[in-house]
């Protein structure tokens, strides 16, 4: 049983821990209730190792970050197929050992043509399952891809828009247009002038 000085040591770093700061942090930390529903242990045949599987999903999981459970799906889908494609390439060298074994001698010239030859419907059966599992990848990704970008848009939609920076003490300010000084009011008749402007001179007084 824990002492009162654990307890409290315990209440302490519980009060220090705030979550994931960082950008990759925060990415790890959304998969924390978004998790691959694919089993490995019950996904395998003979031969076939299910911490290989597993290790594939962590590293797609890892790769797309899926935040929803619709994007988790996709990753599952991404997963299976190339779990698929891998399991697909190993049995088509089985296929070819099988169809080159037996009657077709070692060193016949034509032993690859002759093991096709043996199972040309086998062959073809195995391409077009080749064929489906790429195109039910592609799918997979695209839409994956669709979720995602969805997503980001509307997590921006979402964000407060970032308030107008305020101007500092040495910001550069638009200076007042100067109001000029009113006119000075004059009294008196003003001085007659010539038609050059020059003002008129007054007449000598006589003696």
């Amino acid at each position: 049983m824990a002492t009162d000085k654990q307890n409290e040591a315990n209440r302490l770093n519980a009060q220090k821990s705030t979550g994931p700061r960082t950008a990759e942090g925060k990415a790890r930390s959304c998969l924390n209730h978004v998790t691959t529903g694919i089993d490995a242990q019950s996904a395998i045949i003979p031969s076939e190792d299910s911490a290989d599987l597993q290790a594939l999903a962590d590293r797609y999981f890892t790769q797309f970050q899926p935040a929803t459970e619709d994007e988790r799906y996709q990753v599952d889908i991404l997963v299976r197929c190339d779990w698929q494609s891998r399991r697909l390439m190993r049995g088509e060298a089985q296929l070819w050992k099988m169809s080159m074994a037996g009657p077709i001698r070692r060193n016949e010239p034509n032993q690859m043509a002759e093991g096709y030859n043996l199972r040309p419907k086998t062959f073809a059966h195995l391409d077009r399952r080749v064929e489906i599992n790429e195109r039910a990848y592609n799918r997979a990704r695209h839409e994956l891809e669709r979720l995602q970008s969805a997503r980001r848009i509307a997590d921006e939609a979402s964000e407060p828009a970032a308030p107008p920076e305020e101007l500092g003490s040495n910001a550069e300010t638009t200076p007042e247009a100067a109001t000029p000084d009113p006119p000075t009011p004059k009294f008196g008749p003003e001085p007659a002038s010539d038609p050059l402007g020059t003002p008129e001179q007054a007449p000598p007084k006589s003696a």
